[in-house]
């Protein structure tokens, strides 16, 4: 699994782990409007695009998809984003387009 971050035309690829998430979604932690984060494995991704006032309520645009099954979620805060990002971490491969709790 990865972990994708394009942040004023630098791109940095990791691999993705729970504390890495957490460093990158800390309160403290500085994102800058039009920042793309992403995490993926296999078909599965996820990505918060900073899009909103720093700590609002629409700071970030979630979407996510397995396989060619996209969502947009809509607007979320940096709370909620990671709480999604943590689900994505925590579900193993073999999910369905069905089973996508991250993109509500």
């Amino acid at each position: 699994m990865i972990l994708r971050i394009c942040d004023n035309g630098r791109e940095q690829i990791v691999p993705a782990s729970p504390e890495r998430v957490e460093r990158v979604f800390a309160p403290e932690a500085p994102i800058a409007d039009g920042t793309e984060i992403t995490v993926a494995e296999g078909e599965r991704w996820l990505t918060a695009l900073a899009v909103g006032a720093p700590g609002g309520p629409g700071e970030f645009l979630l979407s996510g998809a397995i396989g060619e099954t996209a969502t947009v979620s809509g607007q979320a805060g940096r709370s909620d984003a990671l709480r999604r990002f943590r689900e994505f971490l925590s579900r193993g491969e073999g999910w369905t387009s069905g089973d996508q709790p991250w993109v509500r």
